[in-house]
């Protein structure tokens, strides 16, 4: 059931938020973008996840999850 609620999130709210036209660079803005459109992408490997828990790491310093989101544009 979790996973039908799961996949339903991801389609109905990729509906609102569009895909980036261009790569993402280092301004609070893009990050934002890039934030709320890998929010709303599933994770290739593991479907029940978003991209963005992929992309996003507390180690990590904004440019680089900027990198690992670009790689997925």
């Amino acid at each position: 059931m979790k996973t039908l609620i799961n996949i339903w999130y991801f389609y109905v709210v990729a509906l609102f938020v569009k895909k980036p036209k261009k790569k993402l660079l280092w301004s609070v803005q893009d990050f934002n973008k890039g934030k709320l459109w890998a929010k709303t992408q599933r994770d290739p490997a593991f479907p029940n996840r978003s991209l963005w828990e992929r992309c996003y790491s507390i180690r990590y310093d904004s440019t680089e999850t900027l990198h690992n989101i670009n790689q997925f544009i």
